[in-house]
């Protein structure tokens, strides 16, 4: 069953690739950059190989820190209370077409919570270490993120 779920998520995206070709969306979102030990929680999707952090699209009239609180629920079965994310950025960026700000928060808990993914939309969740984020295919997001933090290895594992 799982299978024909992933195979939907697939179509679906390949389906709107073709529509924010057309329509050139302007999207908002949120993310959390959730830290501990030195790894970042990071997730794959069904639907592309690259990492990203757990997030997605705000729905109308929802605050960023709920929408950012909302997903990572969604996407890893971690819960957070929204008062507890700090603002971590705010990234403006084109992908796929679609005109993109993502609003991203920090969360350092002071344990690492076990993410449960569904496999059907998030496929894979976990924590890496710096260096190996570096050296994975990253979402603009990610991407973006990380470099705001003037990112290397040394500096996020005297961060967190």
């Amino acid at each position: 069953m799982d299978a024909l779920f992933r195979l939907g998520y697939r179509t679906a995206f390949r389906v709107l690739r073709l529509w924010w070709r057309v329509r050139r969306p302007v999207l908002e979102g949120a993310a959390v950059a959730v830290w501990h030990d030195g790894r970042l929680l990071v997730v794959k999707t069904s639907y592309h190989d690259r990492l990203d952090l757990p997030g997605g699209g705000r729905g109308r009239g929802e605050a960023p820190r709920a929408a950012a609180a909302r997903e990572l629920l969604e996407e890893t079965g971690i819960e957070v209370p929204p008062a507890a994310l700090v603002p971590a950025g705010r990234f403006r960026f084109e992908d796929l077409r679609r005109r993109i700000t993502d609003h991203v928060f920090a969360w350092h808990p002071a344990e690492a919570p076990v993410p449960l993914v569904d496999r059907r939309e998030i496929v894979w969740a976990g924590w890496l270490a710096p260096d190996e984020i570096a050296a994975a295919p990253l979402t603009p997001t990610l991407r973006l993120y990380l470099a705001s933090r003037a990112f290397s290895p040394a500096k996020a594992r005297a961060r967190t």
